[in-house]
């Protein structure tokens, strides 16, 4: 993935829906065709504009935003009103942050060509180990079970959390063929979102089948991030909240994060 920003940040989930963001929308994109997932806009909230966002997950509650540069990756906690960023660990220059996710009270932290990755304690952010992968690394989610990771290609990689081991992979695919350039990941319900590498869209994807089953356009949100701000870079975030069944959505360099409601 080309980044310049690695930054992790958490939020309280009950603000989010509450009157922290700018306003509440009642704003609905109904689907286009048999694979289109129509949304709701719920609520716009500011997003750090310096943040190259890498991933976004939801964990206790909190949510942690991860981006990348070599000499600007970092963990930080963020203020979901203002978004003002506290940091917490602050990686070598040599490193480029990835995706992240969180399981078992571990913030698991990819970089993208050194095919190293970090554990963290979620609470004190104290390393814990550090593992090794064979691809790039890019997005990162788990199932339970599993860690998931994407290198930028088709293929998502289902790695054992213990000694990081890959126990399966799986081509992505959709009625076009191969689905290429698989970013930013999150498990939601049984199905693996991807933000797919400089489009509007994200995939929902059937993990053992890798078949994409539904797909969420939001050319909407990125045409208006575009035109209001033009040195913006690609959609890139996915957060799903199981309580409110929400989910956030931003991107790199954006001012702004969208948290909307799948139909």
């Amino acid at each position: 993935m080309r980044r310049y920003y690695y930054l992790a940040i958490l939020i309280v989930l009950p603000l989010l829906l509450a009157s922290c963001g700018e306003k509440n929308t009642d704003d609905s994109v109904a689907p286009k065709d048999s694979l289109s997932i129509s949304y709701t806009i719920l609520k716009t909230l500011p997003h750090n504009s310096e943040a190259f966002t890498q991933g976004l997950t939801i964990y206790n509650n909190k949510v942690i935003e991860s981006t990348g540069q070599n000499g600007r990756s970092w963990i930080a906690e963020v203020d979901p009103g203002s978004g003002i960023h506290n940091k917490k660990v602050i990686l070598d220059n040599r490193y480029f942050g990835e995706g992240i996710t969180v399981f078992n009270n571990k913030i698991y932290y990819l970089t993208w060509q050194t095919k190293i990755g970090f554990v963290y304690d979620a609470n004190t952010y104290n390393l814990l180990q550090e593992f090794k992968y064979n691809t790039e690394g890019w997005g990162l989610t788990h199932n339970n079970e599993n860690l998931i990771m994407s290198d930028g290609s088709e293929k998502l990689y289902f790695m054992d959390t213990t000694n990081f081991s890959v126990i399966r992979t799986v081509a992505v695919t959709d009625e076009g063929g191969k689905v290429k350039n698989l970013n930013e990941l999150e498990y939601i319900d049984g199905y693996v979102f991807a933000n797919v590498y400089e489009t509007p869209w994200i995939v929902k994807i059937d993990p053992l089948s890798g078949k994409v089953v539904g797909r969420i356009d939001l050319s909407v949100l990125v045409a208006e991030i575009k035109r209001m701000y033009p040195n913006t870079a690609e959609l890139n975030g996915i957060a799903y909240d199981q309580n409110s069944k929400a989910l956030l959505i931003t991107g790199k360099l954006w001012p702004k994060t969208y948290l909307i409601r799948l139909q």
